[in-house]
């Protein structure tokens, strides 16, 4: 059997070498438990042995996945995007497709910047058009490459896809679908998901050919992250919960050691003070953008850029997706400060000349 690894040392050792190729699986966990940079692990694998790999974006623009991942060392340059994030209809940036205004295929390595989602129209975005522009993609990769395919694909997230999704009666069949023409394509795609309902079993987890949790929860003082393999159809597995770390250059699991605490802690007992936790530092952050944006505002500079990610923040905040209101909130501040540093540069030459 062919296996895909996930680029996670520890983790391929608990799958046994890999995940079985071409074919879906879900990875679903708390907020700040490594979801994200687990698939990130997984497409740069892909890339460093020279498969074509695209990222579906829904939850953040790429130029802010691109700037978080950064942070561990990692260039995401040759990897596809599907920039699929709702509100936005067309821009003039290159390396994007837009979800129902383009069917170029193109590269992140000129993703730079935040985009100007506030001065634009916005665009429906659904599992239908998704799927129309992943398909699309994959027929121009072969027109340009002889038997050239993607090998790797991410969707970030599942869960938002089906939010912009709800308006519509079939919204289940559609995911349905959608999962089986990803297995169609036979493509390696993980598919990032956190159920809407708790309490019901949702399309993707039944369609899925297996399951990866990430766990998080508090330990004294602490927050305490791991790795199970709930399940993997047709192969070998281990199912123990192994501790995980996210450092400097991503994810570590520690495939020989176990986990005394379940993590499951982190939806139950902790979750609501980790919740109360993140808000605060959310809602503080906040206010250190208001003052920015004020201070700003009165030298007379550009605040738009800000302004559009200082709104993302306060939506995902809305929405208690602490993790993703951050990084916003983050790129509203160095916008900010960037404006600053160009607004009292000014001022320093104006003083010179005069």
């Amino acid at each position: 059997m062919d296996r895909v690894p996930s680029g996670v040392e520890g983790l391929d050792k608990m799958l046994n070498g890999g995940l079985p190729a071409g074919r879906p699986y879900i990875v679903t966990g708390p907020p700040g438990s490594g979801k994200s940079i687990l698939c990130t692990h997984f497409l740069l694998d892909g890339i460093r042995r020279g498969e074509a790999c695209m990222l579906v974006a829904l939850d953040e623009p790429p130029s802010e996945v691109k700037a978080n991942m950064a942070t561990f060392g990692w260039n995401l340059d040759a990897l596809t995007t599907l920039d699929a994030t709702p509100d936005i209809k067309a821009h003039k940036k290159k390396n994007v497709i837009d979800v129902g205004t383009s069917l170029d295929v193109r590269d992140m390595e000129k993703v730079t910047d935040v985009r100007k989602s506030m001065q634009i129209r916005t665009q429906e975005v659904t599992i239908h058009s998704v799927q129309k522009m992943i398909k699309q993609s994959a027929r121009d990769l072969r027109e340009r490459v002889a038997g050239g395919h993607y090998t790797r694909l991410v969707i970030d997230s599942m869960t938002a896809l089906k939010r912009f999704s709800l308006k519509s009666e079939d919204a289940r069949i559609l995911v349905q679908s959608f999962i089986r023409f990803l297995s169609e394509l036979e493509v390696t795609a993980l598919i990032v998901s956190t159920p809407l309902n708790p309490e019901a079993l949702e399309s993707e987890f039944l369609l899925a050919r297996g399951e990866i949790l990430t766990h998080k929860w508090i330990e004294g003082n602490a927050v305490r992250r791991a790795v199970s393999i709930e399940w993997v159809r047709g192969t070998s597995f281990d199912d123990r919960l192994r501790p995980m770390t996210i450092g400097r250059h991503g994810m570590t699991v520690f495939p020989s050691t176990t986990v005394a605490a379940r993590g499951e802690l982190s939806q139950t007992i902790d979750r609501p003070f980790l919740e109360g936790r993140a808000a605060d530092d959310v809602n503080a952050r906040l206010d250190d953008v208001l003052q920015a944006l004020e201070a700003v505002r009165k030298e007379g500079g550009e605040t738009g850029e800000a302004e559009a990610a200082l709104l993302r923040g306060v939506v995902a905040l809305n929405r208690r997706r602490y993790e993703e209101a951050v990084r916003h909130l983050i790129t509203a501040k160095a916008r900010l400060a960037e404006e600053m540093r160009l607004a009292d540069a000014a001022r320093k030459a104006g003083g010179k000349t005069g």
